[in-house]
């Protein structure tokens, strides 16, 4: 009497036998875990072996695995080990999938199990599927080293880490952030450290929120040269080119006073005429700069700050208040009906 009633067929059976079969030696050989993958769909994976240590932490490291049960996966051998064949529509699924992937095949006389890694650039594909060896010696239940090997290394992110998120909350707290280029830096026009710390400033919306108008930027190597830094041809140069690797420098350069960087950045992007000599530290002399030049580069440095503004949900007004910051700090006055 089986019409009418779902059907537990010689197959699923067999398929069920290869389950329990390396279940078991991964439970009671390797003391890992083994967690079976729902079969309402044939994917190719059959479930994964997730690693616990010797102390009995789960790591998180997994492998997945095909299991195939029957005597007619050991009938097909070349010198090396037993040929596995596989079908097509599992070969790129394969190939994607984001854990190292077993094959193992299981004699059911024998209850022993052997096993390959599945790689790409190791099988031999075919018209009607593909193919690769499984070696004679590769047996599972004595492959505990050889398996723990193809593991990513383990990693304790929270220690890691814990200098990482140290040091951000002291950026959170921190009045201003004072980071400084070096002349090496400006001589190859290199922007990768930089850049590299504004990637950290943006590393979470609320890291990114908090170090709004904190940086101020310096350049170190030039303090020997009586020539103000737009006077340098070579700060000239790089500046930018720093500008546009840092098209959110508008939403982090400080603009509270006391502050000289933003300015310079910008007269280094500007023509700029000395009136009445040098300034010293107890005389500062007028200089004269092309305010079109000087509204090019805000136009420029405008989009990167829209941008910053709208990946944190910040208002109109928000993004308008630093914006009047940074005309100010330039030495301007905003538009009265803005």
């Amino acid at each position: 009497m089986i019409k009418g009633f779902p059907q537990f067929t010689p197959n699923a059976r067999k398929g069920e036998r290869g389950v329990d079969l390396v279940s078991r030696i991964v439970h009671e050989q390797f003391k890992w875990l083994f967690k079976r993958n729902h079969q309402e769909h044939d994917f190719g994976i059959d479930g994964h072996l997730e690693v616990v240590t010797d102390e009995g932490a789960v790591t998180g490291q997994m492998l997945a695995v095909q299991i195939k049960y029957g005597k007619s996966f050991f009938e097909e051998k070349n010198k090396w080990g037993y040929v596995y064949r596989g079908e097509l529509k599992h070969f790129n699924y394969l190939s994607n999938y984001p854990v190292p992937t077993l094959i193992v095949i299981c004699h059911p006389d024998e209850e022993i199990c052997y096993w390959g890694r599945f790689v790409p650039e190791q099988a031999e594909v075919g018209e009607g599927g593909w193919k690769l060896t499984i070696p004679f010696e590769n047996r599972l239940h004595e492959a505990k080293p050889e398996l723990e090997a193809v593991l990513p290394p383990l990693q304790d992110s929270l220690s890691d880490l814990k200098d990482y998120w140290a040091l951000n909350r002291l950026i959170v707290e921190a009045p201003y952030i004072h980071f400084i280029i070096d002349r090496p830096e400006v001589v190859s026009g290199d922007t990768s450290r930089p850049r590299a710390f504004f990637n950290r400033f943006r590393s979470t919306k609320e890291l990114a929120y908090h170090c709004q108008g904190k940086v101020e930027i310096s350049f170190h190597g030039y303090d020997q040269d009586r020539r103000e830094l737009y006077e340098i041809k070579e700060v000239r140069n790089y500046v930018p080119v720093l500008c546009r690797a840092l098209p959110e420098l508008f939403f982090f350069i400080r603009t509270r006073q006391p502050t000289q960087a933003l300015k310079a950045l910008a007269f280094c992007q500007t023509n700029v005429r000395r009136l009445h000599g040098r300034s010293t530290r107890k005389v500062t002399k007028q200089i004269e700069v092309s305010t079109r030049e000087i509204g090019d580069f805000l136009m420029r440095m405008w989009p990167g700050l829209n941008e910053m503004t709208n990946w944190l949900g910040m208002s109109i007004e928000e993004n308008k208040a630093i914006s009047f910051d940074v005309i100010r700090c330039l030495g301007f006055e905003p538009p009265p009906d803005a």
